[in-house]
């Protein structure tokens, strides 16, 4: 059968490799089907960023019997469009939808046109799906799927058994896509100043550059699976974690590095180091195969880790570490459920950053039912503690089946949520569902806060001059300034720049 599977974009203009899709192509070649990948991102242009041409010429030389849709919870928007659109010219195609998109499968089953919804791992689900498709029986009874029942009522059957041996997997099928177009650059214009104060040391800086060299091209790789903890804004649909064998993973390295020239990797799993054993065992292996690489651990838990291991990352190619650290109150790492503490993570961080030498971006998310302006000022001083000039700030985002979804269904915070998923597509980590108890107009300035205050606090500890620490302060205080003022200035500029120097008093 041909099976045509579209990336379904989560927000405009975001290229990432479709890594659930690589593997689903996989395991459909394997089963004898004939896949082909879909991602409009590749060429996304921004009148049609959807790239509804492009996918009409597919459809028509293709001809595919099942389309498969593939995302997160906020590409429901963009995969509705897509399957209506296809429905309209090709009313007899079936559609499945799956991945972390399969958390909306009620909306997707009753308002987005869907034939079945594939919960959890497809490894186990899709080949009997495709075998039941392929012999034209009936797909209703499949564990691990939901439908829409002709009465109505969406049915959804038990869960598939998780796959055992992850090594049983094939590597994912990247000549399904145009692989290269999804390397991304580290060295990026100032990020040289960046880590010099991060890391505080010209010497860790120049390791980096010498560790990275003249291509400093990357791609994003699977070692593992799972977690040992769910966070409250975390969707996981994997019980546990598990891990490919050491020798799949040089396996998958040594092909990306023969095929496609990559050197640079960033090992995406939600919990790299969940075995202590196992991180010292991939360095080994990574030393004794000769792989000249340079690495980034994308996920990390700061109460798994020491100096050794960081060591060991270091030497073997590791040049960051990403730890989630979400917050700076245990107050709120408690709501979180973390199972880790401020203290943890300030001891970890400036242990990797300052003693071993390696970058550490921090990543925040503000606005759980419990932030309050102390827990924010509690943030505020933790940033400064690590000498966190680079980080990333989001406010929590509440997303169906992650455990903060259950708090927002009981109170009802959400009329619509088709359109809330929507506005979380377009516009990400900003202010969107207050969940504290602050006002709306304090609630949405405190990520601007944050920014501002630590702005101050680098200007000043980098000698700049006075000028910018009141600049920055003007900023700070902006967005209380009342709109009706704002707009009298803009227009006083205005006219001062039509008079072209004239005095307009």
């Amino acid at each position: 059968m041909k099976v045509l599977l579209i990336s379904a974009p989560s927000r405009r203009f975001s290229l990432v490799p479709p890594m659930g899709l690589l593997q689903v192509g996989a395991i459909l070649e394997g089963s004898g089907h004939a896949p082909l990948i879909f991602d409009p991102m590749l060429d996304s242009r921004e009148a049609d960023y959807l790239g509804f041409g492009s996918l009409d010429r597919i459809l028509d030389s293709f001809k595919p019997d099942i389309i498969g849709y593939s995302g997160v919870a906020t590409s429901y928007g963009s995969a509705k469009q897509y399957a209506l659109h296809i429905r309209r010219r090709y009313p007899r195609i079936t559609h499945i939808a799956g991945g972390p998109l399969a958390s909306v499968y009620s909306l997707l089953l009753t308002k987005a046109s869907m034939d079945m919804v594939v919960h959890g791992e497809a490894e186990v689900s899709l080949p009997l799906l495709m075998q039941q498709l392929d012999n034209g029986r009936a797909i209703h009874d499949i564990p691990g799927t939901s439908f829409l029942h002709t009465n109505g009522e969406v049915i959804r059957n038990k869960p598939a058994v998780q796959i055992e041996n992850l090594d049983d997997l094939s590597l994912p099928a990247y000549h399904l896509v145009d692989f290269s177009r999804y390397f991304r650059h580290y060295l990026q214009d100032g990020s040289i100043d960046l880590f010099k104060y991060t890391l505080g040391s010209d010497k860790y800086v120049q390791e980096i550059l010498g560790r990275v060299g003249t291509d400093d091209r990357w791609v994003e790789i699977m070692t593992g699976r799972g977690c040992t903890h769910h966070c409250l804004f975390c969707y996981r649909h994997m019980k546990g974690v598990r891990y490919f064998n050491i020798d799949y993973v040089v396996r998958h390295i040594k092909f990306l590095k023969e095929n496609y020239g990559i050197r640079g990797f960033q090992f995406a799993d939600e919990l790299f180091n969940g075995s202590v054993e196992r991180v010292f065992a991939f360095c080994d292996a990574i030393e004794a195969n000769g792989l000249d690489i340079f690495y980034m651990v994308g996920g990390a838990r700061v109460d798994n880790i020491n100096e050794k291991m960081l060591k060991r990352l270091k030497e073997t190619g590791c040049i960051e570490m990403n730890y989630g650290h979400e917050s700076g109150s245990d107050k709120i790492l408690k709501e979180y459920r973390k199972g880790t503490t401020v203290k943890q993570n300030r001891e970890i961080t400036l242990l990797t950053t300052k003693k071993v030498g390696l970058i550490c971006p921090v990543q925040l998310v503000i606005g759980p039912p419990g932030e309050t302006d102390g827990t924010i000022r509690e943030t505020i001083q933790f940033l400064k503690d690590i000498d966190a000039y680079r980080f990333s700030l989001n406010y929590l985002i509440a997303l169906p089946e992650t455990p903060i979804w259950e708090y927002i269904m009981k109170n009802r915070l959400i009329a619509d949520v088709e359109k809330y998923l929507d506005l979380v597509a377009e516009y990400g980590g900003a202010p969107l569902l207050n969940l504290t108890k602050m006002p709306d107009k304090i609630w949405k300035n405190r990520g601007f806060v944050i920014r501002k205050e630590l702005d101050l606090y680098y200007y000043k500890k980098r000698g700049f001059s006075l000028r910018y620490i009141y600049r920055l302060m003007f900023l700070t205080i902006l967005p209380f300034i009342p709109q009706w003022f704002k707009e009298s200035a803009r227009r006083l500029i205005r006219l001062c720049k039509r008079q072209k120097g004239k005095s307009i008093v």
